[in-house]
C-alpha cells in the first residue's frame, strides 16, 4: 500500500500522495460523476488535474503547490492510484467494474455518505474541485482529455524550470 519509510528504527507511512490520499481524490472525484466508470488512464489524469486545477486555464487554485516538473506526477502516480482503488474497493466505496472497453470504477452509494463524514478544509477543497473538475472534463472522451494532456503537459511545471535557469546564473 502506502511507503513506509523508516526512520532511526521507527516505521511510518508517507502521508502525501500514497494510496490513501490518492484513493480518497478518485472517490471524490468518481462520486461527482456517478454512475459514470472510469478508466485507470483517466483517472490518473484526473488526480492529476484535481490536485494541480491551477495548471488549467481559468482553473481554481490547486490543491497542492505548483511544483518544478509537476508533470512527471503522471508518470509516477499509476501505481499508487491502483493501490488506493483497491484500497477504497475492499471498503464498498469504489466498485470495479469488466466492460467490453476494458476495467472500470465508479464510486457506490456508499460513497457520498462516507465522504460527507469528513470534515476538513482538505477535503472541502478537494470536493470542490471535484465538482468543478466534473463539470469541465465529464463531456470530454478519454481521447479529448489524453490530447488536452499532451498539448500542456511541456508547460505544466515549465515555468520554474527557466527560474532555476535563472536563479542558477545569478548565483554564479
Amino acid at each position: 500500500m502506502d511507503k513506509i519509510m523508516a526512520d532511526e528504527g521507527r516505521k511510518f507511512v508517507a502521508p502525501f500522495n500514497g494510496a490513501v490520499e490518492i484513493g480518497l481524490r478518485v472517490l471524490a472525484v468518481l462520486n461527482d460523476v456517478a454512475p459514470v466508470a472510469y478508466s485507470l488512464q483517466r483517472l490518473v489524469i484526473l488526480d492529476y488535474l484535481v490536485v494541480h486545477s491551477d495548471d488549467v486555464p481559468n482553473g481554481p487554485i490547486g490543491l497542492h503547490p505548483q511544483t518544478p516538473h509537476r508533470s512527471g506526477e503522471l508518470l509516477v502516480r499509476r501505481n499508487a492510484l491502483q493501490e488506493g482503488l483497491l484500497l477504497y474497493q475492499s471498503r464498498g466505496l469504489i466498485e470495479r467494474r469488466y466492460e467490453k472497453a476494458g476495467v472500470f470504477f465508479s464510486a457506490t452509494e456508499r460513497s457520498a455518505s462516507f465522504l460527507d463524514t469528513l470534515d476538513a478544509d482538505y477535503i472541502t477543497g478537494l470536493r470542490e474541485r471535484a465538482a468543478w473538475l466534473a463539470s469541465s472534463f465529464s463531456q470530454l472522451s478519454d481521447v479529448e482529455i489524453e490530447k488536452t494532456v499532451r498539448v500542456h503537459l511541456g508547460e505544466w511545471g515549465a515555468e520554474f524550470v527557466m527560474e532555476s535557469v535563472l536563479w542558477d546564473e545569478e548565483s554564479s
